[in-house]
């Protein structure tokens, strides 16, 4: 049990790692948001300074960095670490530096300082988070483990629990998908990322005992310290889960029967 215990630790972290990158992966929406900022910026300058004839410093500035930040949003989008957020806060950085130039050089608008103060605010809190997150993964999952998990995740989706006895479809709010392998159940919402690592203490299924003949019955779930709302589970769902559950006893139960 004690081995089975450090290996749903271990998949926790890996499910961490998952979180941290589809996190990094939608922050990508942030990039173009600024990147279309910038963009707005060199267009300002560019109306400003058209009739003096050429191309304006500053808009070929300011165009270079939204093109920086487009390029930071798709590394984000299709690379997701905490080396792109750290990529993402110096972009950010420059725009405030070059903002800082511009202000000494003369008195840009009032709008240009105050987004200038919150460009720097955001680059301040991607250095913070990027070494909160090289404490957190440290030690990261390889490749190898992820693509291995991702498979897990599209196969536990995919399982339909009257054909596959290790499987469970809960339609609870997020509805679950689960795969009982061993002593550990795989909880995998239908849509979305949502992922759990569960042992026989953590959840618990409980049913109402009057069939009504339809192969459904009201049921509710215990998910670690959360219960789900009431909702219908089939008899293959029950009748899979009851089978593991004899064989896999909580932890109380267990010592009572001892």
């Amino acid at each position: 049990m004690a081995d089975d215990f450090a290996m749903r630790m271990q998949l926790q972290r890996v499910v961490a790692y998952r979180e941290l990158r589809a996190g990094v992966r939608r922050s990508g929406r942030g990039n173009v948001f600024f990147a279309l900022v910038m963009l707005f910026f060199a267009y300002l300058v560019w109306e400003q300074r058209a009739g003096a004839g050429g191309v304006p410093l500053a808009a070929i500035l300011y165009g270079a960095l939204a093109v920086g930040e487009l390029c930071v949003g798709l590394f984000k989008w299709l690379f997701p670490s905490a080396e792109g957020v750290l990529l993402d806060g110096f972009v950010l950085l420059a725009f405030v530096g070059y903002n800082f130039l511009a202000f000494l050089g003369g008195r840009p608008p009032a709008y240009v300082i105050l987004f200038g103060l919150f460009m720097l605010w955001a680059a301040v809190g991607r250095f913070k988070a990027y070494a909160q997150l090289r404490r957190m993964f440290a030690h990261r999952p390889s490749p190898e483990h992820l693509a291995w998990f991702d498979d897990l995740v599209a196969e536990i989706r995919a399982a339909d629990p009257q054909a596959d006895e290790l499987a469970l479809d809960l339609p609870t709010k997020p509805h679950w998908k689960v795969k009982l392998l061993g002593t550990t159940a795989f909880f995998v919402g239908a849509k979305g990322d949502p992922v759990w690592v569960a042992g026989p203490d953590d959840f618990e299924l409980l049913r109402e005992k009057a069939d009504h003949g339809t192969g459904r019955r009201k049921a509710l779930l215990r998910l670690g310290a959360d219960h789900a709302p009431e909702f219908e589970i089939t008899d293959p769902t029950w009748a899979n889960y009851a089978r593991w559950r004899a064989a896999n006893p909580p932890a109380s139960a267990a010592a009572r029967t001892g």
